[in-house]
Formats: C-alpha cells, structure tokens, sequence
C-alpha cells in the first residue's frame, strides 16, 4: 500500500522519513521546497580564532610586516589626568579644617579661666612662650633700636589692681595674657603685642568695639605722652574707623607714631592701627592729646 503524503508548503526538512516515503519522487519534491535554513555546524577547533577580543584596526594595520605605516597616521593622544577631585579634596579638608578650629576657638572655646588664679599664672606663662615664637617679637628684640617699655610700670601692684586693662580686664581671659611695648629711639614710634582673651568678645568669637577704643586709646597715648616734656597727657579726640572683626584669644599688634607739629610741649596728634600678626590692618586710629592745666596727672615714665 502506497501512503500519500500531502504537499506541505514552508514545513522544515527536519521531518523524519520514516513515514515510508523517503525514496518517492513526490518526497523528492517535497524536500525540493523546503526552505528552512540548515542549521550551522560548530567550528572546528582549527577555525577558532586565537584572541576572542575584538582587535583594534590601528593596532592590525601597524602589525601587519606586509604593509608599511600610513605617514598619515596620527595617533590619538592619550586622555590626561584631571587635578580637579584632588583639588577639591584637599580645598574641602582645609575648609572643614579652618571651620573646625574657628568652631572650637571662637565660638564654643574652652572655659574661661579664673583671674589670678595657678592656673591663669600657667596660662600666661604659655601665652609668653607662644609670643616669644612670632617673628615681630623676634625681630624687634633683636634690634638695638627699639627699646623695651613695660606697662604701668609706675604704678605698684596694688594700684594696677584698679586700673581698667590691667585690674577688671587683667589676666588671660583679657589683655593680661601678654603685653609688651617698644619704643623706638629715633621716631618715637610705639609697638605693641598684645593678646586679647575670650572675655573681651561683644559677639561670641569678636571683641568688642569699646575693647578695641581703649586699648587703641592706651596705645597712641603712651605714644603721644613720651613726647611731652611733663611725661603726662590725656585725650582731647579719639577717631577710629573699624575695617574689619578682631577675633578674641588671639595676639595683635599695636602700632602708633606720632604727629609732630611745630614742637609743641602741650598737645600732639598720633595716628595708630591694630593688625593682625600678618598685616592686615583691622582698626585705623588717630588721636589728639594734650597735657592738663587745672589738675596734675601722674608721670607715665
């Protein structure tokens, strides 16, 4: 018995033949019109390629001995480095650093300690061996020009007790932490280094202006008194323009030179500035100062 097989259009090849017509001419027919892909065969072990990474044309055509280099062929330059993370790291840990030490100096500083105290003792002592270290203080020790003037120095114990810088406003936690003053012998000009403590600041971490007023005001009248033959004065006018904050705990320089006019022996002008030990200039001072008529104020030197 002969089967029929019916003509099967778009069927794959793969139907197997045991369906008892695989030598007939129709068979032939219906192979004739498959149109199915055959599928692939896996390559050889020879057909492999070596490197089963995609090879770079540049890199073909410069290993290739049979072709010489295209005089033409500019390689592309390598891409550089960039700086800018590292910039950024380090610009950021200096900030966090600054901002730190600001937080922790001037804002929330340590408690402050009591006047007079052993432990405001030991802190001057500190305080005195950080000053010694600015290069100011070195420099002007050094030189034989400038001589040194202590503070008060006619007056005892007792009564720089009552004296505003040198009694309320003494010891490390105001401007007893370290004042020293030279003169020089030629111009008459007056440095001061002086330290400003916590307990100064009108706003946490600055101090205040009227702080600021006296100890400009001290600093241009010892200025101005040493020029006077009666080696006493006091302050006609006082004009200070503040430039810019003056932080507490930290040391200044004071610096005045005066105004001579003439060679009078009763009144003088002197100009002064509070900087920081850097330079920069924070007040700008100027100051008239005349010696009394109707009452006698004690010699300042």
């Amino acid at each position: 018995m002969i089967t029929r097989i019916p003509r099967l259009r778009g069927v794959c090849s793969s139907i197997p033949r045991a369906i008892g017509a695989s030598k007939h001419p129709r068979s032939q027919q219906f192979e004739a019109r498959c149109y199915s892909t055959p599928p692939q065969q896996p390559p050889s072990s020879q057909e492999v390629p070596a490197q089963s990474k995609p090879i770079d044309l540049r890199t073909q055509i410069n290993a290739n001995p049979g072709i010489p280099p295209n005089p033409y062929f500019i390689p592309l330059p390598k891409p550089k480095r960039s700086l800018r993370p590292y910039i950024y790291a380090t610009l950021f840990t200096f900030l966090g650093f600054t901002v730190g030490q600001y937080i922790t100096l001037v804002v929330l500083p340590p408690p402050l300690i009591e006047p007079f105290s052993e432990d405001d003792k030991k802190m001057v002592d500190f305080l005195t061996s950080q000053a010694e270290r600015l290069p100011i203080v070195q420099s002007i020790a050094e030189d034989s020009e400038w001589n040194l003037l202590e503070n008060y120095r006619v007056l005892s114990e007792e009564e720089r007790k009552h004296v505003l810088t040198t009694g309320p406003m003494g010891g490390s936690r105001g401007l007893g932490g370290y004042r020293k003053t030279w003169v020089h012998n030629d111009t008459g000009e007056c440095v001061t280094v002086i330290w400003i403590g916590g307990a100064l600041a009108g706003w946490p971490g600055v101090t205040h202006g009227g702080v600021i007023a006296t100890i400009l005001d001290e600093a241009l009248g010892t200025c101005a008194i040493l020029q006077f033959p009666a080696r006493t004065g006091v302050t006609a006018n006082l004009e200070i323009n503040y430039l810019r904050p003056v932080v507490t705990n930290s040391f200044y320089v004071l610096r005045a030179i005066p105004v001579k006019d003439g060679g009078r022996e009763n009144k003088i002008w002197a100009n002064g500035r509070l900087e920081t030990v850097e330079g920069r200039i924070c007040v700008e001072a100027k100051a008239l100062f005349v010696v009394p008529k109707k009452f006698t104020t004690k010699r300042l030197a």
